[in-house]
């Protein structure tokens, strides 16, 4: 008796260590685009220490918000880089992928007084200035859906006839 209870114990344990070791964490991308413009826009996932990117992602993204699945990686310490198709605004940030996580990045692409009425004040040392506007790219991470896309899910999800 002594003996299944031992061997039932290691397998369980077995079991255990060996699919804590398979979880791959997902890394989802909701990208604002807030500017006037369709832009190009290019996303890429690299670990650390890795040369080449894990994931690259090619987009032209509308105004608006959009979500997006990057895809599932290792645990580890990933550096996200997102960059306009010219490559004239670019944001590197290092991102620990060791459970599912959202990586929100924001694009602006305005003249100050637009800016200043929808954010307040703001922080333009990493806008770049073109012309008469400024253009920036603001990336960071959360470890659960945001509620605000959270409450667009819901309604998306709904039936009309409800």
């Amino acid at each position: 008796m002594r003996k299944r209870n031992v061997c039932s114990c290691a397998i369980f344990y077995t079991f255990l260590t060996s699919a804590c070791g398979i979880y791959k964490p997902t890394a989802r991308l909701v990208i604002n685009n807030d500017g006037v413009n369709a832009v190009p826009l290019q996303v890429s996932i690299t670990k650390l220490g890795e040369n080449n990117p894990s994931h690259i992602l090619k987009e032209t993204l509308q105004p608006g918000i959009h979500e997006i699945p990057a895809g599932r990686f290792q645990k580890g310490l990933y550096f996200v880089t997102a960059e306009t198709g010219t490559g004239s605004v670019k944001q590197t940030k290092p991102v620990s992928l060791d459970t599912d996580r959202w990586i929100i990045i924001n694009y602006l692409d305005n003249d100050s007084a637009t800016i200043q009425r929808r954010y307040g004040y703001i922080d333009t040392s990493y806008l770049k200035k073109n012309g008469e506007r400024f253009s920036g790219i603001d990336l960071f991470t959360e470890n659960r859906m945001l509620p605000t896309l959270l409450k667009s899910n819901t309604k998306n999800n709904q039936s009309p006839d409800r």
